[in-house]
C-alpha cells in the first residue's frame, strides 16, 4: 500500500475526528435537564431506511437502535471514503466532475475496494 498510488494504511483510514464522531453518535450527550439529547446532523442517512435494509437480510436478527446507529455511521464513513478516492482520480485525471469511471478507476487500485469489483454492474 503505497501512497504513490492512494492507498492508504488500514490503520490511517479514519482519523480521530471519525472516532469523535462515531462516538458522538453513539454516546449522545446530556442536555441540562438529565435527559439524552441526540446529536443533530451527526448521521445523515434515514435511520428508518438503515434499519429497513438490515431486516430484510434473512441472516440478520433484530437489530438494537445502537446497531442501527453504529452501521448507518460505518456506512456514511465508507462512502466519504469511496467518494474521497474518487475525487482523487477525478483530480489526477484533470477533470472537475467525478464520473462513475472515477469509481471503476478506484476499485482495483484500493485493496480494501476490491470486494465491490463487479458489483456496480
Amino acid at each position: 500500500n503505497s501512497p504513490a498510488h492512494g492507498h492508504m494504511d488500514p490503520d490511517e483510514q479514519f482519523d480521530a475526528n471519525d472516532e469523535d464522531v462515531l462516538s458522538s453518535s453513539y454516546q449522545g450527550g446530556e442536555n441540562g435537564s438529565g435527559r439524552t439529547a441526540r446529536q443533530p446532523h451527526v448521521i445523515q442517512l434515514p435511520l428508518t431506511r438503515v434499519k429497513n435494509i438490515i431486516k430484510s437480510d434473512p441472516d440478520m436478527g433484530l437489530a438494537g437502535q445502537e446497531a442501527v446507529l453504529l452501521i448507518a455511521k460505518a456506512t456514511e464513513l465508507f462512502i466519504g471514503y469511496v467518494a474521497r478516492q474518487s475525487h482523487v482520480h477525478t483530480v489526477q485525471a484533470k477533470r472537475k466532475t467525478v464520473q462513475r469511471r472515477d469509481l471503476d478507476a478506484c476499485i482495483p487500485i484500493h485493496d480494501e475496494l476490491t470486494f465491490l469489483d463487479g458489483a456496480l454492474e
